[in-house]
């Protein structure tokens, strides 16, 4: 299966304590002492992430270090809903297709960390944008990343930034949730309206429009994920540097039926896209406990 995503990991480079769900959090950690930096993979605006070495159990682990003053300010601004940590939310998801935190907590300079599992593999935007994996493929892919996030929900969290950069593929073509920066707990205190997270081109009309939201805004999230990788067109195609034109289209339009942006795909499974990407939230399916089902059901004919 993923014949040529195999044929590429050949040649990739190797993405005071208490417990919590198998994770362990620390406090006041030097980690230039725990941890031997090995390579920066990925830098975004709130924080740095590093492949490393463990010094205490000598393994390799993905290191997000969060940067301070970027963090405070966010803080500050959401002031009257303080946010677990991201690594109290991850550790209590114990998933095979959600990534594995080791641990988490605070360094001896004030910076927050996370410790997780390092994944040599490559996200499903990579799947989608080299064409390596035929429509069947791609399927259990989407019902591999649907488990994981359906365990999000199950532990009544919100994952919040669903996205194909935010599912990695293994190099034994298993899939894993990961970056829960902006994930938060199920509860009213966070679905009240006036949140707007998460990445624009994914994004649930009700949260453009500030509404109170749901699990159901990881739904249409992971829909827009799935219509992307099956017709390489996004459901509000306004271009990914029109932000204003996709705002106003996702507010005031349906989205492109997938059945025009791939009339190769199944009627079955063009059915099943329409409901994960309704406009209204209450037209969308309903959860994503039973979406893998769904996926693997699907006859793949010959031709697609």
């Amino acid at each position: 299966m993923l014949g040529k995503l195999k044929d590429m990991f050949g040649s990739m480079k190797p993405s005071g304590a208490s417990q919590s769900g198998g994770a362990t959090r620390r406090s006041r950690v030097n980690l230039q002492r725990r941890f031997t930096l090995v390579a920066l993979t990925g830098q975004g605006s709130m924080s740095r992430v590093h492949r490393a070495v463990d010094n205490q159990t000598g393994r390799v682990v993905c290191l997000k270090i969060q940067i301070p003053e970027k963090n405070e300010a966010a803080a500050a601004r959401s002031a009257k809903t303080t946010r677990p940590p991201e690594g109290e939310i991850s550790s209590q998801v114990i998933h095979p297709h959600v990534v594995k935190t080791f641990d988490y907590g605070q360094s001896t300079k004030g910076e927050h960390f996370l410790s997780m599992e390092f994944i040599e593999g490559v996200s499903l935007r990579y799947v989608r944008e080299s064409h390596s994996a035929n429509l069947g493929e791609k399927l259990e892919l989407l019902a591999q990343a649907a488990e994981g996030l359906a365990a999000v929900h199950a532990h009544g969290f919100i994952h919040h930034d669903i996205g194909p950069q935010n599912f990695l593929v293994d190099r034994d073509q298993r899939v894993k949730l990961i970056d829960f920066g902006l994930a938060v707990p199920n509860t009213p205190l966070f679905n009240r309206p006036g949140n707007r997270t998460g990445t624009l081109q994914y994004m649930a009309p009700e949260l453009i429009r500030r509404e109170a939201t749901d699990e159901r805004l990881d739904i249409f999230s992971f829909g827009a994920l799935a219509f992307e990788l099956l017709t390489d067109r996004l459901p509000y195609d306004a271009g990914h540097n029109n932000s204003m034109a996709m705002l106003l289209q996702r507010i005031n339009t349906d989205p492109l039926d997938p059945a025009v942006a791939n009339p190769r795909l199944p009627s079955e499974l063009t059915d099943l896209m329409r409901k994960l990407i309704a406009r209204r939230k209450a037209d969308r399916w309903p959860s994503m406990a039973n979406l893998a089902e769904a996926f693997r059901s699907i006859t793949v004919g010959a031709a697609v």
